[in-house]
């Protein structure tokens, strides 16, 4: 790799220290924007958004972007290819790879970009030229399972794949290996500590050094990850439950309940405690902290509903901002932004088969597909 530095497995691992170095400055940091996933963003999104630009990529986009503390999009492609944008969608570098990503890119603490790729290889890469940093290899037994990784205080990162779990230092070597059963849907870090939240609700927890170890249960299955505030953990469990578990005091808490609707998550968590989690594919459904449904918002416009044909993939995908704002997308429909105040605002135009989540940009949003297209959407008044 030229000038890439090939990093080794910690011998000691479980003993490892994590030693603090604070968090990076990147809009996007990982697949949901921060490492606690809570899909809260650090701009404040467009009160009168417009399409600002449209591009296609080729080699179409693989993961969710991450966005650096100016901007700019980092962009997994479908094929063995990470690129980096400026704000307005225009390419600044691009670079092969040996093997496509398996997880979106993570923005390090000092700003460099860490990639996880389908043959076990971990890449950290130099942001302004892209150039190879360092190399590492990850110890798990297989790729098959779903892998998820973001970026730690400690200047790392966490990745799990299946019921594995490592720690990263910020040259990709390995300091700390472990596993917890089930299988991981999420990972996230709180105050000193990483969580690691399994597909059957068990709760995971490992501080400085050491391995994880079980501290509580959600009460059911959680298949789309969990996000976390203030030591405490939001998710949808059995598709049906908003449930909260208190870290300090070891409790969960059921804030709101629906056999009849299917509920998905993770949920996108307010700064004023309340959240937002999708309801039955195609409505923004927001509760208020005590987990009572504040309003719904539907995504679609009524001539155009939720095609049953579509549930295979992911319905609908939202962030927020800190003023209360929603940017959200769903399959097969246009994006759509939600005002504080409730007033819903249709991009058209946008609409795609299989949209990430909305990515913050330098202007405002960028609403990405899995075909490569991009969206840019900033104030009509820039």
């Amino acid at each position: 790799m030229g000038l890439c530095e090939k990093a080794s497995l910690a011998e000691d691992a479980i003993h490892a220290h994590r030693f603090v170095v604070g968090k990076g400055s990147a809009l996007a940091s990982s697949e949901w924007l921060d490492a606690q996933n809570s899909g809260r963003a650090r701009i404040r999104f467009p009160l009168t958004p417009e399409i600002a630009f449209r591009v296609r990529l080729s080699g179409g986009i693989g993961q969710a972007p991450a966005s650096d503390s100016t901007g700019n999009l980092i962009i997994a492609h479908g094929e063995p290819r990470v690129s980096k944008l400026d704000g307005r969608g225009r390419t600044l570098w691009s670079k092969r790879l040996e093997s496509e990503t398996i997880c979106a890119p993570v923005l390090l603490s000092d700003g460099h970009i860490l990639l996880v790729t389908h043959d076990g290889t971990t890449l950290v890469l130099e942001p302004t030229s892209g150039q190879p940093l360092y190399e590492g290899a990850l110890p798990f037994a297989e790729s098959r399972h779903r892998t998820l990784s973001i970026p730690t205080e400690s200047g790392g990162a966490l990745v799990a794949s299946g019921t594995e779990l490592v720690e990263l230092d910020s040259r990709a070597r390995v300091v700390r290996q472990t596993h917890v059963p089930p299988n991981v849907t999420s990972v996230a870090e709180f105050g000193r500590g990483l969580l690691a939240v399994s597909e059957n609700g068990a709760l995971s927890v490992a501080h400085e050094s050491g391995d994880f170890e079980l501290v509580g249960q959600l009460g059911g299955a959680v298949s789309e990850g969990a996000a976390v505030q203030n030591d405490r953990v939001f998710a949808v469990v059995d598709g049906h439950k908003l449930v909260a578990f208190d870290l300090k005091r070891g409790n969960a808490t059921e804030l709101a309940s629906d056999p009849a609707v299917m509920l998905g998550g993770p949920p996108v968590l307010f700064a004023n405690q309340s959240s937002l989690i999708v309801a039955d594919g195609g409505f923004l459904s927001l509760h208020a902290a005590n987990g009572s449904e504040s309003f719904r918002v539907p995504l679609a416009e009524a001539s155009h509903a939720y095609d049953p044909a579509n549930r295979g993939l992911r319905p609908a995908l939202a962030i927020t901002d800190s003023a209360g704002a929603v940017a959200a997308s769903r399959s097969d429909n246009d994006s759509l932004i939600l005002t504080p105040d409730g007033k819903a605002q249709r991009l058209d135009g946008t609409s795609c088969l299989d949209p990430f989540r909305p990515t913050p940009s330098a202007f405002g949003l960028v609403f990405a597909c899995r075909s490569g297209q991009l969206f840019g959407v900033s104030d009509k008044a820039r």
